[in-house]
């Protein structure tokens, strides 16, 4: 019998991810990855375990956009690879950095039709920024050292590598700590003429508005950004990553920065004269820029160049991180010109939207979805993170929500992807030990990884998830409806999904009226295991929705 050398291709990989930072690999049983799990017994480096490798994605997504450390999976060859695609795809298509583990059958087997194995690196190419495959032990630390550079640079992004099981078992040498390790390049700084006209920008502006995305947060400049929205009177939007990066309930917020998604974004845009776009490009919920009027002066600014003028070219383009550029606003220029009485007028008007949404959202049974996204934040501590996805119900909730603090929100985002929340759910809870984490998902999306409850048992995770039953597929089922007159295979019995939790090893909860719910979340919160609180509600269309399919 062969004797395993007591130093491997797998002590190097992840001692390599433990001087980065790395805390969790989330992976699904896989022989040739059995090397990586046996090092991870030596290591501060933590093995969790998950149902199904999309899960596994998905929690190292998640993992990355609470934590700023690039979260890290692990997929055993063939089958385990592909069913990975989905989380890849949506951190990609979010910018989030991700680094993916590929095993592959040995190298001597190359070629000649080893069970499990394919050529996989032409897929994963496709779904990240970079993707290699490793043929040599001890150039392990080098090819994680390129993904780090890889993933952080720029925009951030998943990447792949493949590793055979030969290579990752064959012997090593340890390699020292103290080596130097390449650093990402996020981004340029603001140069002096771009720093000008972007001051001459803000300061000219009667009724300028503020976009603010992505790299916000991943630069870390929410304070930055609240410093310039006080000082200056700016009213203004969050999107995607920056949820939450100023407190949004902050007087000049106007809401969600999705047009689809908020009717008061779409009056003050046909009022607006300067619209900031920080960190972030015109993608699909910004309607590509289509609703950009002549009068409508556009600033973008954006570290990289290949997001700058997607989809419209804006009277100005700077290539800065949003940290650069916000700090060339301060300190505040004196001869500002923002109309404050607009100003405050914008933000007036999306909190009467709100209180509008709330009043057609009054109690009924069973809920509306709005009523119970309501009755969960009210009873959620101060300190929760929620969770999200792309269904119906949330679509309610990502509109709804007013999130006070950077990394208290997650979604899949641009990607469309269905099953990321309970995953979500997991991984927060792992990633921030002290805050609650509760996750609005609908009876659809519940079964794509409802089973990654058992993980959260396993492990001693206690998220809460909110299983929002129409007994639909209510995304599709409405607009279906409306545009064609029928549903068409779109109804899904009840589940008692509570008890499936119970039986699962966790606490579940079925309240049966607006009364109960909000002591179900609290008992839930206080029980300290993973739970299910599973609500009736009426099946409504959500305005996203209704804009996004043309009603």
């Amino acid at each position: 019998m062969a004797t395993e050398p007591e130093y491997h291709g797998g002590n190097l990989l992840v001692s390599a991810l433990a001087e980065r930072g790395v805390q969790h690999v989330f992976s699904v049983s896989g022989g040739p990855l059995n090397p990586i799990y046996v090092a991870t017994l030596e290591s501060a480096v933590r093995l969790i375990h998950t149902r199904h490798e999309a899960a596994a994605g998905f929690m190292a997504d998640a993992t990355a956009r609470l934590t700023g450390v690039p979260g890290v999976c692990a997929v055993t060859l063939g089958p385990g690879t592909t069913n990975v695609a989905t989380a890849v795809l949506t951190a990609q298509m979010a910018g989030v950095p991700m680094l993916v583990i590929g095993g592959q059958a040995p190298v001597r087997t190359f070629d000649r039709g080893a069970g499990m194995s394919f050529d996989a690196l032409p897929m994963m190419s496709t779904l990240t920024k970079w993707s290699a495959r490793v043929l040599t032990t001890n150039r392990i630390p080098e090819y994680v050292d390129k993904a780090w550079r890889q993933m952080l640079s720029g925009r951030p992004g998943p990447v792949f590598l493949e590793m055979p099981s030969d290579v990752l078992g064959g012997p090593a040498e340890p390699v020292a700590l103290n080596r130097r390790l390449s650093r990402p390049v996020r981004g340029p700084g603001i140069d002096p003429a771009a720093a000008a006209q972007l001051c001459d920008a803000v300061v000219a502006a009667r009724r300028p508005l503020v976009l603010a995305g992505d790299d916000v947060y991943w630069s870390s400049s929410g304070d930055l950004l609240r410093r310039v929205i006080d000082e200056y009177h700016l009213p203004f939007a969050l999107l995607r990553l920056a949820r939450g990066c100023v407190d949004e309930r902050h007087p000049l917020c106007v809401g969600v920065g999705y047009v689809g998604a908020n009717r008061s974004l779409r009056t003050i845009l046909g009022e607006a004269d300067l619209l900031l776009l920080l960190g972030h490009d015109f993608e699909f919920d910004l309607d590509f820029g289509d609703f950009v009027r002549r009068e409508l002066r556009v600033v973008q600014v954006h570290p990289d160049a290949s997001l700058l003028d997607r989809n419209l070219a804006a009277d100005l383009t700077i290539q800065s991180t949003a940290e650069a550029a916000l700090g060339a606003l301060l300190p505040r220029n004196s001869r500002t010109s923002v109309d404050e009485v607009w100003a405050d007028g914008v933000g007036a008007a999306w909190r009467g939207e709100r209180e509008q949404l709330s009043s057609e959202a009054a109690a009924s049974e069973p809920l509306h979805p709005l009523r119970l996204v309501q009755l969960v934040a009210e009873a959620a501590p101060e300190d929760s993170i929620f969770v999200t996805s792309h269904g119906n119900v949330d679509f309610w909730a990502d509109a709804w929500l007013q999130l006070g603090g950077r990394r208290r929100y997650l979604r899949a985002g641009q990607s469309g992807s269905l099953g990321a929340e309970i995953p979500y759910g997991v991984a927060a809870r792992l990633a921030v030990k002290e805050a609650p984490v509760i996750v609005f998902v609908g009876d659809g999306g519940f079964g794509f990884h409802g089973m990654e409850l058992e993980t959260a048992a396993r492990y001693n995770l206690p998220v809460v998830v909110v299983v929002a039953d129409d007994r639909s597929w209510g995304a599709i089922a409405l607009p279906q409806r409306r545009t064609y007159g029928v549903e068409v295979e779109m109804g899904l019995p009840r589940r008692e999904w509570s008890q499936l939790a119970q039986v699962l090893g966790c606490h579940g909860e079925a309240p049966r009226n607006e009364a109960e719910v909000g002591p179900a979340i609290q008992r839930s919160l206080q029980s300290g295991q993973p739970a299910v609180v599973h609500v009736a509600i009426r099946s409504v269309e959500s305005p996203y929705m209704r804009y996004l399919t043309g009603g």
